[in-house]
């Protein structure tokens, strides 16, 4: 890969999902993780990631409502938010399209999906994925 990573920003209350996220997602990407919603707010409006990976529900601030702040940013509107929930249902679905996901992917999630999801994103976001 020529140049800097892609920097890839986690937020997920549970210890053990920001674990395998960041398994799967470092050896391609700079990895950033929170377990708070608000914290990931933060983080993206300093760090302006290439994609962000929520979890739906949080103990802090919704998953949805961490999306759309993140998308009302200067400079973040375009940057993709997947979520990845334990939520297979298609309410979930319809909550993470309308804050403005860009993709939903559900626990456990597979190694690869994510690798190709998070990749797909980035380019069609215009970043170097």
């Amino acid at each position: 890969m020529t140049g800097e990573q892609p920097t890839v920003l986690i937020a997920d209350d549970s210890i053990t999902n920001l674990h395998v996220l960041n398994n799967i997602l470092r050896s391609h990407y700079r990895v950033k993780a929170t377990r708070s919603g608000e914290r990931a707010v933060e983080i993206a409006a300093r760090d302006h990631p290439d994609a962000v990976l929520l979890d739906i529900h949080m103990p802090d601030l919704d998953g949805t409502d961490v999306c759309r702040r993140i998308k009302a940013e200067p400079g973040l509107a375009q940057v993709p938010v997947i979520f990845v929930t334990g939520s297979a249902d298609d309410a979930s679905r319809a909550l993470c399209a309308a804050a403005g996901g860009a993709d939903i992917l559900f626990k456990p999630v597979d190694p690869q999906t994510l690798l190709d999801t998070v990749a797909t994103q980035i380019r069609g976001a215009g970043g170097a994925g």
